[in-house]
């Protein structure tokens, strides 16, 4: 699967009203195992990174299926509640807030050096015929006054993905917020998931008795 970042930033956010300015795009091939993602043959611009590209500005990772699992594993202990039934992408979906205290928070916040995994409360969007999520979105609470940033958000969507003759509902478009404290410089990433591929293998073993 191809994952494509577009990088924007801006000095003057002004919630749905921001001007924002496209950095550049990075590309990178994502390849999950598990339930945890891998990227490979990462790229800006088309040319590869002389660094990581976790230092050549924001970035996130783990939108493709580390957050879901996360948010559902039993030692986050996300509390659910407030079920409600709504419609999303025109499919009856079931929505869920939910709050994850901080120290079972396993979110880290990379910034000037400083690294923090905040607590966080969100929503999550079930659909009603397949139980399978629609979408997640996630914003990071009580962040210490002594950290860089004081918003930290995500949001992730699921849609219908036909690989092969079958559709699978994966992940196909995500966003990331983050903005400095006190101010109005903010970073947003805006992801698009495309190529998908499903890998594997069939085999067949014979018995026989030897000539």
């Amino acid at each position: 699967m191809k994952q494509y970042t577009t990088r924007y930033a801006t000095t003057a956010a002004r919630g749905g009203q921001t001007s924002w300015q496209a950095i550049d795009t990075v590309t990178a091939d994502v390849v999950s195992e598990d339930g945890k993602e891998s990227y490979k043959s990462v790229l800006i611009n088309g040319r590869p990174p002389k660094e990581a590209v976790e230092k050549t500005g924001s970035w996130s990772t783990g939108e493709f299926s580390s957050m879901l699992q996360d948010i559902l594993s039993p030692d986050t202990n996300a509390d659910f509640r407030n079920r409600r039934s709504t419609t999303i992408v025109n499919r009856a979906a079931y929505r869920f807030d939910f709050t994850v205290d901080q120290r079972n928070s396993h979110s880290d916040v990379h910034t000037d050096a400083q690294v923090y995994a905040p607590g966080y409360s969100g929503a999550i969007w079930i659909d009603k015929a397949s139980s399978r999520v629609l979408r997640i979105e996630i914003s990071g609470e009580k962040i210490p006054r002594t950290f860089p940033l004081d918003t930290v958000e995500s949001a992730v969507d699921y849609d219908f993905v036909l690989i092969g003759d079958s559709k699978y509902l994966l992940p196909v478009h995500s966003e990331t917020l983050s903005c400095r404290r006190g101010t109005g410089d903010c970073t947003r990433n805006v992801i698009d998931f495309r190529n998908y591929k499903k890998f594997g293998a069939e085999t067949s073993i014979t018995f026989g008795t030897d000539k």
